[in-house]
């Protein structure tokens, strides 16, 4: 039987926190340590057996060092390290959790910048929320009434190339704004990433712990992406109407988009998690039964409806899968269609068991 291999994860965890207590902040997961116990893991090696971590700790001078290794496991701090099989391999391809912006570098742009996030958010939340109401209900009124929104007139045509850059330049800040909030909070910056959810490529970030701060730091966390794209889009809007550029209301009108998804409760995203936390705070509440089960009832309306139009989407793509792979010629001269169509395919019945999976998890509050 080969011999169990322990990885040190959190030696290479984002750290945060002074005094008494550190934050260790990983890809997924969030940890609060004493002084003691970080610097006992930074002590450590970063992975190998079981032996291997002993006589560490016996060089460290430490009693019991039998004991110490097991309560290092039992908080999560030293983990098995597992060879990925096929399911776990295949999990990540169909719902990769990619690490593009990580806390080290938002701490080393805020260093550079000379950006301090304040203890106190009350004043500078506030000036920060005005602004982004600005940018948000002008980004709203061009997405629904058009271009009499930008007061100059709009010229040229929109590259799709750098409308295309803003949206993941809006959407990035969203994130950042998340991020800035979690830390505003003392819970610490937070990494940010590329996923998929259901069938929509998404950016997101790790907010994990912030069952630990109050109400009013959860919403600021679930806000704080709305605050900063706000803040972005009044930019973009301030930046079309001083030159006229079309490109910049184009790029609003696609922001628009993912503001209102994200607003969406009924998608596992900042509307929704808002909604799970202030349901959570007010769950002793007579009238949370209530509102959890006329929620649960339009969820499910909603999932019905998402899952007819994904239906409708995904109509047809096995018979030009069946086609486009029915000979050589087909395959090689359309082989990337061939892929697209299998992907969307088995995305489309991946979200479709997760859809259904959603369903089940809110009937269970709804029970509770």
């Amino acid at each position: 039987m080969p011999e169990v291999i322990y990885d040190n994860h959190l030696k290479s965890a984002y750290a945060a926190g002074t005094g008494g207590e550190r934050l260790a902040i990983t890809a997924t997961s969030f940890y609060r340590l004493s002084a003691e116990t970080a610097g006992l893991i930074e002590e450590l090696p970063a992975e190998g057996p079981r032996g291997l971590f002993l006589k560490r700790l016996s060089e460290l001078g430490l009693n019991a060092p039998e004991e110490i290794f097991i309560h290092l496991a039992a908080i999560g701090a030293l983990k098995e390290k597992h060879r990925p099989g096929p399911t776990s391999i295949l999990k990540r391809l169909l719902n990769p959790r990619i690490q593009i912006i990580t806390p080290q570098i938002q701490e080393k742009a805020l260093s550079f910048l000379r950006v301090t996030i304040p203890g106190d958010k009350k004043r500078r939340t506030s000036i920060l929320a005005g602004l982004s109401l600005v940018g948000l209900l002008w980004g709203s009124f061009l997405a629904l009434a058009g271009n009499q929104a930008i007061p100059a007139p709009l010229t040229g045509r929109p590259d799709l190339i750098y409308v295309f850059l803003l949206m993941l330049a809006g959407g990035l800040a969203h994130e950042l704004g998340h991020s800035f909030a979690a830390a505003a909070a003392g819970i610490g910056l937070r990494p940010i990433g590329l996923s998929v959810y259901l069938i929509f490529p998404v950016f997101y970030t790790n907010v994990s712990g912030i069952e630990t701060v109050p109400l009013r730091d959860k919403a600021l966390i679930d806000c704080g992406g709305f605050i900063f794209q706000g803040i972005f889009l009044l930019l973009l809007l301030i930046a079309a109407s001083l030159t006229g550029a079309f490109v910049f209301a184009e790029a609003v009108r696609w922001i628009m988009v993912l503001v209102f998804f994200n607003l969406n409760p009924f998608f596992k995203t900042d509307g929704y998690w808002l909604y799970k936390d202030l349901q959570g705070s007010f769950s002793k509440n007579r009238l949370t039964r209530i509102v959890r089960t006329v929620y649960f009832a339009a969820f499910t309306a909603f999932s019905v409806y998402f899952l007819w139009r994904l239906g409708l989407g995904l109509t047809g793509i096995p018979e030009r899968f069946a086609k486009a792979s029915g000979s050589a010629d087909n395959l090689f001269s359309r082989g990337y269609s061939t892929v697209l169509w299998g992907y969307f395919l088995i995305m489309g019945f991946i979200a479709s068991l997760r859809r259904f999976q959603e369903i089940r998890l809110e009937w269970k509050e709804v029970r509770r």
